[in-house]
């Protein structure tokens, strides 16, 4: 068959068509940029967060300088958060992680919500990110994938908008008052999505950190987690990607069936979960379903030998991963070359795909 670039192969992958592949994507489901990105593209934080060209570059850097299959935006999880009205720390002249200067919600009542969602979409930095995300379409259409980040009102609500440990004893306190404010949130986190759909982003990546078994039972999971996150997923248009960092499979309790419930084209996974035992489980509810991952971004494409990293990928494609990724984020200061061997490690075991080899 004839070799398809990355945009084909990730979108074939996701949109039910993965005969069509010559081989597994590899790419990051979460966040692409690195130091080294910024210096030679000259574009840092926190200038990259606030303008849309050098948003833009960034996004693209790690593909330009590894052939990662894809570019993602924002860079941070405030964006929606920020949106409502909690303030933000930027860290002026450092390169550091954007955070909530305060938590400032209790309620719906608290957040600065428009009674319109799309007007929600010009808040903030919202349209820097559609901006930059119309930049690289014009860039890189039909070529690389293109991918719109959207941190879920579960995460965001209980972790940049409420106090925390709050947000959780309110879930057995007072239930209702927390799927109030998920309910009235979906709408407005969904037209995030369709926003940088229309902009021109090829895959939404709706990430649930929060949402791991390392803090919510199964229990939890399903009760505020797989409704709103269902919903939230049917108000926009496909391919679609739920990403959880952490655990998803604990003492005999798994929610990997919960997350394929909610209706994404695949999931993506950290090295948290095995995905030897995520595939087992993902094949026994839903045959085939896409399974994107789990190499440990920090202590192993960061921290690891070449050699290592190359062993890593070799064990998870055989384990039964769809999709090579990192777990998260690449850490900020993976060496280029590390991210360059990941890269080519998943393409030389990844080549053909192993539904192309007889396997199951």
């Amino acid at each position: 068959m004839r070799r398809v670039n990355a945009h084909e192969r990730l979108m074939a992958c996701l949109m039910g068509r993965k005969e069509d592949v010559d081989r597994l994507p590899v790419w990051c489901s979460t966040r692409t940029f690195t130091l080294d990105g910024m210096k030679i593209f000259d574009a840092y934080w926190p200038e990259a967060h606030r303008d849309p060209e050098k948003m833009a570059r960034l996004a693209a850097s790690v593909y330009e300088l590894t052939g990662n299959e894809n570019m993602s935006v924002p860079f941070d999880m405030t964006l929606e958060a920020e949106a409502l009205g909690a303030p933000c720390e930027y860290f002026e002249g450092k390169i550091k992680w954007i955070s909530v200067k305060k938590f400032i919600a209790t309620d719906i009542h608290d957040m600065k919500i428009p009674n319109d969602p799309s007007e929600f979409v010009e808040r903030g930095r919202i349209p820097v990110c559609t901006n930059a995300i119309k930049t690289l379409r014009k860039r890189y259409e039909g070529q690389v994938p293109i991918v719109g980040v959207v941190n879920c009102p579960f995460t965001s609500v209980g972790g940049y908008l409420m106090e925390p440990i709050e947000f959780l004893k309110s879930m057995i306190k007072e239930p209702e008052r927390i799927h109030r404010i998920l309910e009235t949130l979906n709408p407005y986190y969904a037209a995030v999505a369709n926003a940088f759909k229309e902009a021109g982003a090829d895959v939404i990546v709706f990430t649930e950190e929060g949402a791991s078994l390392n803090n919510i039972s199964p229990k939890h999971f399903d009760e505020f987690v797989k409704p709103h996150l269902s919903d939230l997923i049917g108000m926009t248009k496909p391919p679609r990607v739920i990403h959880i960092c952490g655990s998803l499979i604990s003492r005999g309790h798994e929610v990997i069936t919960s997350m394929i419930d909610c209706g994404a084209e695949a999931i993506t996974i950290e090295e948290g979960t095995p995905m030897s035992e995520a595939r087992k489980i993902a094949d026994e509810h839903k045959p085939g379903y896409m399974i994107g991952g789990n190499i440990d971004p920090y202590n192993v494409i960061h921290g690891a030998s070449i050699e290592i990293i190359k062993s890593r990928v070799k064990k998870v494609i055989e384990e039964g991963a769809d999709m090579v990724c990192p777990g998260c984020d690449y850490w900020i200061e993976t060496p280029t070359e590390h991210i360059k061997a990941f890269v080519d490690s998943a393409i030389e075991y990844g080549t053909p795909p192993r539904w192309k080899k007889g396997e199951t």
